[in-house]
């Protein structure tokens, strides 16, 4: 896997996930709303903060079911403007998604540091290329798509030299019934492409987003917004401040559950190995020249150093040494040599 890297932070296999929140058009086109979404977002712990940047009508026809949501939610070049300045002045990681080429070409003025495909243009190759020409990061949205597609909108990446390129499993359905997510196509796509996977999420909570990241998804974005109850296709599939922090604090708790892989007791382990497995108990007063059997002895938690189960069969059959009163651990320093 070529792993993504952003600004010098690597996005891949055995790195923490990278987690986006998608501001989009919630703000409803308020540029005020977009910057405290925006900061909230940040503040909550996301990597980085997304939108969406788009002229309407350069890329919805009229009769589009979503046309006049989009007028009313879109932001003038000139005003969003204002937005990239004021994360700049934050230090806040924006990015966005072009809609249009116009749109594009005011993206690459303000030199973010990667760039998101949307679902929609996933099969849109001229616009692919010259997002991916901008010669940094860039994450597709694979909605909609089959692994064929996949496949070829990787390669058209990857044909303008671009290769900081990852992809984001996604259902476009807004909100994603959780029976509809797939999320072992995660790894479907990482077998067939050699780049990050992560998931773009549009389920109501945040346990489906943590279960991708299980799963292995480097990368998360969910849609952000301050309260669900704002008007907007989006709100009620995005998370609210307090959620995306709970979201940051989950995925960084299973990105260490998950651990080496290497099957063996941890040292927080060492002590209950010891009490809360069986040793070997005198059942009774046992005599020098006892020999030990199953009828002397009792098997009890906690075990002792030589003196557990493991040892049985090294201590069956062999005779005291010493004398050892009811209840004493039996060794195998206490038999005859």
């Amino acid at each position: 896997m070529k792993n993504l890297n952003i600004n010098g932070r690597e996005v891949g296999d055995g790195n923490p996930t990278f987690i986006i929140a998608e501001v989009g058009i919630n703000h409803n086109g308020n540029v005020s709303l977009a910057k405290e979404m925006i900061t909230s977002a940040w503040e909550a712990g996301a990597d980085a903060v997304k939108i969406q940047t788009f002229i309407t009508k350069d890329f919805l026809h009229p009769s589009h079911p979503s046309y006049i949501y989009d007028v009313n939610a879109e932001i003038s070049h000139d005003d969003e403007l204002e937005i990239w300045e004021y994360a700049r002045s934050k230090n806040i990681l924006l990015f966005s998604t072009p809609e249009d080429f116009k749109s594009l070409t005011f993206i690459k003025s303000q030199k973010p540091l990667l760039i998101k495909i949307a679902a929609m243009d996933f099969n849109f190759r001229k616009l692919i290329q010259a997002a991916a020409s901008l010669e940094i990061p860039i994450i597709l949205s694979s909605g909609m798509s089959t692994l064929e597609e996949v496949l070829r909108a990787e390669r058209w990446v990857r044909d303008v030299g671009n290769q900081n390129v990852a992809m984001l499993h996604c259902v476009s359905c807004y909100p994603t019934p959780a029976e509809t997510c797939n999320l072992r196509a995660i790894d479907t796509i990482k077998n067939a492409t050699d780049c990050p996977v992560g998931f773009s999420d549009h389920t109501v909570g945040i346990h489906i987003p943590m279960a991708a990241v299980a799963l292995g998804a480097n990368i998360i974005e969910k849609h952000f917004t301050l309260d669900r109850s704002i008007d907007g296709p989006d709100q009620k599939s995005s998370m609210e401040p307090h959620e995306l922090s709970l979201l940051v604090k989950s995925i960084r708790d299973i990105e260490i559950s998950l651990g080496n892989g290497v099957k063996a007791p941890c040292k927080e382990e060492e002590a209950p190995r010891q009490f809360k497995r069986r040793g070997i108990y005198t059942a009774s007063e046992l005599k020098i020249g006892s020999i030990i059997d199953d009828g002397s002895v009792e098997f009890l938690a906690p075990s002792k150093s030589n003196s557990s189960v493991e040892n049985w069969d090294k201590i069956r059959g062999r005779r005291l040494a010493v004398n050892l009163p009811k209840g004493s651990p039996i060794t195998i320093d206490h038999l005859e040599k």
